[in-house]
């Protein structure tokens, strides 16, 4: 990956993370409206993604409690 420019995946990842982080947006009415709003195969794509982000929490977890012991 070029570090240099970012790819539309990176900047996707960037707005969204920065829209989760805002205390102030309603993340429960936002998961409401797309719950009644995504099509079956968006709301596939974004479960992918989710189980994708915790994947790689749980290996940066098992990798941390490694380097521990």
């Amino acid at each position: 990956m070029n570090r240099n420019k970012p790819t539309k995946e990176t900047k996707f990842a960037e707005i969204v993370s920065n829209h989760i982080a805002d205390l102030r947006f309603d993340l429960e009415f936002a998961g409401r409206y797309l719950g009644m709003t995504l099509s079956n195969l968006t709301y596939r794509r974004l479960v992918i993604i989710l189980e994708a982000m915790k994947a790689e929490r749980e290996e940066k977890s098992n990798e941390y409690n490694y380097d521990r012991e």
